[in-house]
């Protein structure tokens, strides 16, 4: 079952709340395409789930430098979780009877990585973040959805 937004997910910021719910609903359409296996449009999901964690991450990125909180640990979280999503990607790529296994695990993956990042990386951000207002930003922000 997809991950559901839900105002408890909310760290306390506008854009990167709003990173999270594209992220979120990214990962329902990769479960969708992967439950219809839809090759192509698993491709094509992958592909914007990849854009949209880049764009998350330098933001993510941005706030913490600007905020001065510590990030080499969520920076070294990005770079696995990239990594992984790779490795995914071209599992899944070769279109072959012998990938179901990775496609089916990979729902689960992404949703127990979701999860995660939410709950406790980004947790950390938030006591910071809601001394803020909602819609506060740092220069160089992207706020543009993919």
């Amino acid at each position: 079952m997809a991950m559901q937004w839900t105002e408890q997910l909310s760290i306390g910021n506008e854009i990167l709340d709003s990173d999270h719910k594209e992220l979120i609903e990214l990962a329902r359409c990769i479960e969708c395409s992967i439950n219809a296996l839809e090759h192509s449009a698993l491709a094509r999901d992958f592909k914007l789930l990849k854009m949209c964690m880049n764009r998350h991450f330098l933001n993510e990125e941005l706030f913490a430098d600007n905020l001065n909180i510590p990030f080499a640990e969520h920076d070294l979280e990005h770079k696995n979780i990239l990594t992984a999503v790779d490795l995914i990607r071209r599992e899944i790529g070769k279109n072959s009877e012998e990938n179901v296994f990775t496609m089916e695990s990979c729902n689960q993956f992404l949703q127990n990585w979701l999860i995660k990042h939410l709950n406790e990386s980004d947790l950390l951000m938030k006591p910071i973040l809601q001394t803020r207002p909602y819609t506060f930003k740092v220069e160089g922000v992207f706020a543009e959805r993919t």
